[in-house]
């Protein structure tokens, strides 16, 4: 069964949630790519980045619910119905997955969110009980790999059992649980965030992302062309937002501590 919810209401409430990150050190915000603040000293962006922080990329997914036991994945006894499939984009269409593992292998957190819900109802209760966080599904690009071909794929998914990989099914390695993404994040945090939006660390990060970009077969050479043209003089952050939203089709967070000792996240 297809999703009668949008992405961007579902990214609207995860974002909500990552704001206030009960029940952890963490919180999120988000801050899109535009001229933010501007006229300020280093484009507004100064302030916020003189604590540490770390970057994170995350890329919203809706999820379709299997129902029938004509399903491969019921045939193939991994899934009793009813479950999930998070579609990836085939790469005959788009170049998304390949780019976000190449950030990720550049060691940046990098993660696929999808729900474990799928329609109005469902989607209103956890908004509502602030569970959207919780009932979804969170993997990083590396544990799909490197798609095989330029075929459809997808992730099988039922919260509380192992992910899989199809359309030849492989499972993951990882549980793709909330639990599994916060303590990831917290680690990294820990280990990387004195240094990972520094001046310096957000020039190469832009840098490499603007590389990246380079792989996207859908976008014309004029218009990169054009973008590195227009984002030279903007702010490193501002670049890694752009090449983020508009070249990976994933949202920027900024992992940060509060005054009180909890982690928030500001969303580029």
């Amino acid at each position: 069964m297809k999703p009668d919810i949008s992405e961007f209401s579902y990214g609207y409430a995860l974002t909500d949630e990552l704001i206030n990150w009960h029940g952890t050190s963490l919180t999120a915000a988000p801050v899109f790519p535009s001229l933010y603040q501007e006229g300020q000293s280093g484009g507004g962006y100064d302030l916020m980045l003189q604590r540490p922080g770390l970057p994170l990329f995350l890329q919203f997914k809706l999820s379709h619910c299997m129902v029938r036991r004509t399903a491969q994945e019921v045939k193939d006894g991994i899934f009793q119905p009813p479950f999930y499939r998070m579609h990836m984009r085939p790469a005959r269409h788009s170049d998304q997955h390949e780019m976000l593992l190449d950030l990720e292998n550049a060691g940046n957190e990098v993660y696929y969110s999808a729900p474990a819900f799928h329609t109005s109802d469902e989607f209103n209760a956890a908004y509502l009980s602030h569970q959207v966080r919780s009932r979804s599904l969170w993997i990083r690009p590396s544990h799909i790999g490197p798609l095989p071909d330029d075929d459809e794929h997808h992730v099988a998914f039922l919260l509380g059992s192992t992910p899989h990989i199809c359309s030849k099914p492989r499972p993951l390695d990882t549980s793709g649980k909330l639990e599994e993404f916060e303590r990831s994040v917290a680690h990294s945090f820990k280990e990387k965030s004195r240094t990972a939006i520094k001046r310096d660390a957000l020039e190469n990060t832009a840098h490499y992302l603007s590389e990246i970009a380079e792989k996207h077969r859908h976008i014309s050479p004029e218009s990169k062309r054009s973008s590195r043209v227009q984002l030279a003089e903007r702010h490193p952050l501002d670049r890694i937002a752009f090449y983020s939203q508009v070249f990976l089709d994933s949202q920027l967070f900024i992992v940060r501590e509060t005054d009180n000792g909890q982690v928030p996240v500001e969303q580029h």
